[in-house]
């Protein structure tokens, strides 16, 4: 487990949101370690390594090799790994992998086009937005129905579920909201995490069937948050991953860009015939 000093270490120099012990363990019942400059998680004989290092000018021709240390020093019977490169680890063999990019906005380079502002000025006839302390059982009722609407499946569903925890645990969650000016009703709201250092980072926006006939709530939404980060004295915000291109569009539009890249992997022990025929 990490001590209150490595806590603060990991959340100072984060830079990618599963770096943040309180949102990564929030939603995988896992426990947080640190080696050097890199933070993993472990359960159930299980492991997540976050093969970003805290403090990415260190190394990096040593990436691999360290990965492969602490994954030699536990023997996991599964490794998870979130990597800017493709991996392969000693003893381990690859199955599920997946590609993405983390883009990232720049709070001092926000230039608000015409387009933009009357998307803003659209969405502010019809619902306003605040920052707000609680999570309440309407905006659980929004994450149920939203969670429905999407049609997770149970895994995906099952991480949404989670969301209550995190807000919970997390000292460093922000929730901003958005409410119909007629009836005071949540029409949606979006959830950032602001950390210690120089990053926010925009985890969750999820919205009510109703809202998705007012253009611009979800451009709203994120310029109250960019507000609430800025004042905290951040410098930037990771926006997550792209996921599809119409959410790439959407954080584009506001000036973000792609920043480092995403490489998912599963590996499971690689079958030794040496090893089994020593056992007999």
């Amino acid at each position: 487990m990490l001590n209150k000093e490595e806590n603060i270490f990991a959340s100072k120099w984060a830079y990618v949101p599963e770096h943040i012990p309180d949102y990564f363990c929030s939603f995988s019942d896992a426990d947080p370690f640190l080696d050097h400059d890199l933070i993993y998680y472990t359960h159930s004989g299980g492991m997540n390594i976050i093969a970003y290092p805290l403090t990415p000018d260190s190394s990096r021709p040593g990436l691999i090799d360290h990965i492969t240390s602490l994954a030699g020093k536990f023997k996991p019977r599964s490794i998870k790994t979130i990597s800017p490169v493709q991996l392969n680890i000693s003893g381990y063999k690859p199955g599920i992998s997946e590609k993405d990019f983390y883009s990232c906005l720049e709070l001092d380079r926000i230039s608000k086009n015409a387009k933009l502002r009357n998307m803003l000025k659209r969405a502010s006839a019809d619902v306003y937005v605040s920052r707000t302390g609680s999570f309440t059982k309407e905006h659980l009722l929004i994450l149920s129905d939203f969670i429905k609407i999407k049609k997770f499946d149970l895994e995906k569903a099952a991480f949404f579920h989670r969301l209550p925890d995190y807000l919970a645990q997390s000292p460093g969650s922000l929730i901003i909201e958005a409410r119909f000016i007629k009836d005071q009703r949540l029409a949606g709201f979006t959830v950032f995490e602001s950390g210690l250092g120089d990053y926010g980072f925009y985890l969750f926006n999820i919205s009510a069937n109703e809202s998705r006939k007012i253009p611009g709530i979800n451009d709203l939404l994120l310029d109250g948050a960019i507000n609430e980060i800025k004042a905290l004295g951040k410098k930037f915000i990771n926006m997550g991953l792209g996921v599809n291109p119409g959410i790439e569009r959407f954080k584009v539009k506001w000036g973000a860009a792609r920043f480092l890249p995403y490489h998912y992997q599963y590996f499971e022990p690689a079958f030794s015939w040496r090893n089994f025929l020593k056992r007999g």
